[in-house]
């Protein structure tokens, strides 16, 4: 398993063919198994394979991008952005299917317990201060990109969108209480990225152990 999970990568670019229907409803479905907060699976998420509303959000999420681009070179800082925000709208331009997620917040029910027993909420750490919501959505958005691997697709997570995230809104008719998570470009892969570097173990991982000889012994 985990040699396979260290053949995923982020795929930018995909063949024109078209993913049928029942192979998104499998990696939609794979999304629904993730864990969520109290089971309130506070997720839904939008699948434009429509090529109209793929060019829409395409089109909305280069055109922000452009616009900052321009922005951006009236001062000092052109050559970092540089092309970066092309990123931001070209795997969606050769997407067979763009997944929008969305997240809803819920009442933190043990803040609310713990008002009703005459305590300030903010004094204790509960749901709120991981954000549960956005979490459980991200660990569903992290199974879609696993399910699409496994189907042979290509995905990438990607943040850039947001920048569009007030028309893309408009278009998919999302309002509060949900809130975009960025898009998932979708399709057959017409690249085969390189593995990118990795943070090692030693770099990532603290571990708090039994000192040798310390410990429960039978």
């Amino acid at each position: 398993m985990l040699s396979w999970l260290s053949t995923r990568r982020s795929v930018r670019a995909f063949r024109a063919d078209p993913v049928g229907r029942e192979v998104l409803e499998r990696v939609m479905e794979a999304a629904t198994t993730a864990p969520s907060n109290t089971n309130r699976q506070p997720w839904r998420f939008a699948v434009v394979t429509s090529a109209s509303g793929r060019r829409d959000i395409a089109t909305a999420v280069r055109e922000r991008a452009e616009e900052m681009k321009a922005i951006i070179r009236r001062g000092h800082h052109a050559e970092d952005f540089g092309n970066y925000g092309d990123f931001f709208h070209e795997p969606l331009e050769s997407a067979a299917a763009i997944v929008v997620p969305q997240y809803r917040e819920y009442p933190d029910l043990i803040a609310n317990l713990l008002e009703s027993g005459g305590a300030n909420p903010k004094d204790f750490h509960t749901a709120s201060a991981m954000q549960a919501e956005l979490c459980s959505t991200s660990a569903a958005c992290m199974t879609i990109l696993l399910q699409a691997h496994a189907e042979g697709l290509g995905a990438c997570w990607m943040a850039g969108p947001m920048v569009a995230k007030d028309r893309i809104g408009a278009l998919l008719d999302i309002r509060e209480p949900w809130r975009m998570v960025g898009a998932i470009a979708l399709g057959w892969p017409a690249e085969e990225p390189k593995r990118q570097p990795r943070k090692g173990l030693e770099r990532v991982v603290n571990w708090f152990e039994d000192t040798a000889g310390g410990g429960d012994t039978p």
